[in-house]
C-alpha cells in the first residue's frame, strides 16, 4: 500500500512537471498574436494618416485648379478692358475703363499670390503623401511578414502542444482518473506549478498552514487522496529533520485537550442541574 501510494505521488509530480511546460507553452501562443496586433495597429494608424494627407492633397489640388480658373478668368478681363481702351471717346469712358483695369490688375495680383501659396502647399502635401504610401507600405510589409511567422511558429508550438497534451493525459489510469486529473490540472494552474505539496510535521508546505492533526493522520495513512482545505493542493507527507518532533508535540497537546474537556466534562456527574443556579 504505501509503494502503491508513493507510486501515484510521484506520477502526480512528473505529471505537474509536463502540466507546467505545457501551460507555458500555451501562454506563448497567446502570447505570439500580440505583437502582430500592435503592429496592425500601427498600420491602421499609418493608414489613417496616409488617407488623411491624401484627401488633404486632393482637396488643395481641387483649390489649385479652381484659384488658376479665376486668375485667367482676371486676366482675360484685364487684357479685354486694355484692348477697349483704344476705342473710348469719352473722359467718363476712359475713367470707368482704367478703374476696371485697375481693380482686376489687384485681382490679379492677389489672385496670384494664392496659386504661388496654393501651389507650394499642394507640392509639400504631395511630398506627405509620398512618405506615407512608402511607410504604409513598410509597415504592411512587417505585418505580412510578422503575420507569416506567427503562422509558421504557432503552427509549431501547436504540434508540441498536441505531444504534451498526449504526454498528460497519459498519465490517466485507474489511480489518476479523469476526475482526479482536470481538478488536478485546474490547482497546477492556479497556483502557478504547485499542484502537489508535502506536508512537514502538521504544516501544509504550499500554503504554510497548520492543519488539525486527525487530517494530518488521513494524509500519513495514504488510503485517499487529500487536498489541501486551505489553499486545494494535494498533500503527502514527507519526513523530515524535526518534522516528527512536531507532529508527536501537537499530537499530544490535542490528546491533553481532549482529556481535560472529559475531566470537565465527568464534573456534571456530581452536581444536580440547577443546583448552582442560586450562586450564579
Amino acid at each position: 500500500m504505501e509503494e502503491e501510494k508513493k507510486t501515484v505521488f510521484e506520477k502526480l509530480n512528473q505529471l505537474q512537471d509536463v502540466l507546467m511546460q505545457k501551460f507555458a507553452l500555451e501562454d506563448e501562443i497567446e502570447q505570439l498574436p500580440k505583437n502582430l496586433k500592435i503592429q496592425q495597429e500601427q498600420l491602421a494608424l499609418v493608414n489613417k494618416e496616409y488617407t488623411e494627407v491624401l484627401a488633404a492633397s486632393q482637396k488643395a489640388q481641387d483649390d489649385l485648379k479652381n484659384l488658376r480658373f479665376e486668375y485667367e478668368d482676371v486676366v482675360t478681363r484685364r487684357e479685354s478692358s486694355e484692348k477697349k481702351m483704344e476705342t473710348i471717346a469719352t473722359q467718363r469712358e476712359f475713367e470707368a475703363l482704367e478703374k476696371e483695369i485697375k481693380d482686376a490688375s489687384a485681382s490679379e495680383e492677389e489672385l496670384l499670390k494664392q496659386v504661388r501659396a496654393k501651389e507650394q502647399e499642394s507640392k509639400e502635401l504631395d511630398a506627405q503623401c509620398e512618405a506615407k504610401s512608402a511607410e504604409l507600405k513598410a509597415q504592411q510589409e512587417q505585418v505580412d511578414t510578422e503575420s507569416a511567422k506567427i503562422e509558421s511558429v504557432t503552427s509549431e508550438k501547436q504540434a508540441r502542444l498536441a505531444d504534451l497534451e498526449a504526454k498528460c493525459r497519459s498519465y490517466i489510469d485507474d489511480k489518476i482518473n479523469e476526475e482526479l486529473y482536470e481538478k488536478f490540472c485546474t490547482i497546477v494552474k492556479s497556483k502557478h506549478g504547485k499542484g502537489i505539496v508535502p506536508i512537514h510535521g502538521v504544516v501544509c508546505q504550499g500554503c504554510h498552514i497548520v492543519l488539525p492533526i486527525q487530517f494530518v493522520n488521513d494524509v500519513r495513512s495514504g488510503e485517499n487522496i487529500e487536498f489541501c482545505p486551505y489553499c486545494s493542493r494535494i498533500l503527502y507527507y514527507e519526513e523530515v529533520e524535526g518534522a516528527e518532533e512536531q507532529f508527536t508535540s501537537v499530537e499530544k497537546e490535542d490528546v491533553e485537550d481532549d482529556e481535560q474537556n472529559s475531566e470537565g466534562s465527568g464534573l456534571s456527574e456530581f452536581a444536580d442541574e440547577g443546583e448552582f443556579d442560586d450562586i450564579v
